[in-house]
């Protein structure tokens, strides 16, 4: 690793907004790296390393940094505890704990991970803080991936959390870099190993598959926040019905309406209200919130599933939880031919419906139609709750 240690000096000073402005200009040609487009303002260096760098702002410059993948043999924590520290020293200096290793949970297309929080101190004396975040891959391998900030920056810094955003990404994608510094997607989860451990021969001439967006999503959920008092922290106040759309690589959304195709994850980068992760619980999910204030275990009960390729079904729904919206009343009728009905106190709007997934359509008369993501309990032509876009809805007494 002599040409990273090389590198090392450059990277490190690429924490300051004076070298991110050197790099600004070659990369102007460069509109994407080995690891797909980047966020505007952003540049790259390849050494032998992949080497992204956010434009320069007054808190400095955000740095992550991708080697390639490597040898993983043993337990999958253990591998990336020894060897995180290690490219990290090659890279900035000695790396010191900067908190406990946190579990990235696993579901049934993402593979776990794990990501070490640690301190540098750098040449000129200033401290660094990196965020280690590693996954395995196919054929007994490990993917790191670094970000680095000055320590004095805001965890709140826009490019901090577009920076975690693209993390998260490629780990759900499962990204493996190559020695050329080219990369390209593993599906850790999903892809076999061939008989001798090794990654399984891939076409490359092949035409990648569309990406179906119900694909992403781990369920959409109901739970129950509790708000307590600062005065009386005893004392919890009435509960209130949440949604939470859980996304497959650990992410979860408070609240969110948008149906999977139109929801794009960057539009709620970490850190913003209302984001964090979720892992198992047996059979519920644990989410804990990126505020640090929020946290709850949901029950197995408040999943939904995802509907059939057409469904329809014939009930009356009141709402029980989540704020109204336009075409999100406080009562749905549905019809199974198709038909709906939208009713608020003294108003009443005919109207479509279409389900498929984990999208709901709705098309009223003279108004544009709308799209929200969608879950239901019960059977599927005569289902008890549905969560169709941000609202909680339960069948109606016959």
């Amino acid at each position: 690793m002599t040409s990273i240690r090389q590198a090392a000096q450059g990277v490190a000073i690429a924490m300051s907004t004076a070298l991110a402005a050197h790099l600004c200009p070659a990369a102007a040609q460069q509109p994407t790296s080995p690891l797909g487009t980047l966020p505007p303002g952003w540049s790259i260096v390849l050494t032998d390393v992949v080497a992204l760098f956010s434009g320069p702002t007054t808190d400095g410059t955000v740095t992550i940094v991708a080697p390639p993948a490597m040898s993983a043999d043993g337990d999958i924590k253990s591998a990336i505890i020894e060897k995180a520290p290690a490219l990290i020293e090659d890279l900035f200096g000695e790396p010191r704990p900067a908190g406990d290793p946190t579990p990235l949970p696993a579901s049934d297309a993402v593979a776990p991970g794990l990501l070490v929080p640690l301190t540098v101190e750098l040449e000129d004396g200033s401290e660094a803080r990196i965020e280690a975040t590693g996954y395995p891959l196919p054929g007994r391998r490990l993917q790191l991936i670094l970000l680095a900030v000055p320590a004095t920056m805001p965890g709140t810094n826009p490019e901090i959390m577009r920076a975690r955003t693209l993390i998260d990404q490629w780990r759900a994608a499962g990204i493996i870099v190559n020695d050329d510094l080219t990369a390209k997607l593993a599906g850790p989860a999903q892809a076999p190993e061939g008989e001798d451990g090794s990654e399984p021969a891939t076409n490359a001439d092949a035409p990648a598959s569309p990406v179906n967006p119900d694909e992403l999503i781990e369920n959409v959920i109901f739970f129950l926040r509790f708000a307590f008092d600062g005065a009386n922290p005893s004392a919890a106040a009435e509960p209130s019905a949440v949604t939470a759309l859980l996304l497959k690589d650990g992410r979860v959304f408070e609240s969110e309406a948008r149906a999977p195709a139109d929801f794009d994850p960057a539009s709620r980068p970490p850190g913003s209200p209302g984001t964090g992760r979720w892992q198992r619980d047996g059979e519920a999910y644990a989410l804990a919130f990126t505020d640090g204030t929020q946290g709850t275990a949901v029950a197995g009960a408040a999943k939904t599933i995802a509907a059939p390729a057409s469904m329809s079904f014939n009930g009356r729904f009141l709402a029980t939880g989540g704020p109204p919206a336009e075409f999100l009343t406080s009562t749905i009728e549905f019809y199974p031919d198709g038909s709906l009905l939208l009713k608020d106190e003294g108003t009443s709007l005919s109207g479509t419906y279409a389900i498929s997934g984990r999208t709901i359509r709705i098309a009223v008369p003279n108004k544009p139609p709308a799209a929200f993501a969608f879950g239901y309990r019960g059977e599927v032509t005569a289902p008890t709750l549905l969560i169709v876009g941000n609202r909680i809805y339960e069948r109606a007494d016959e």
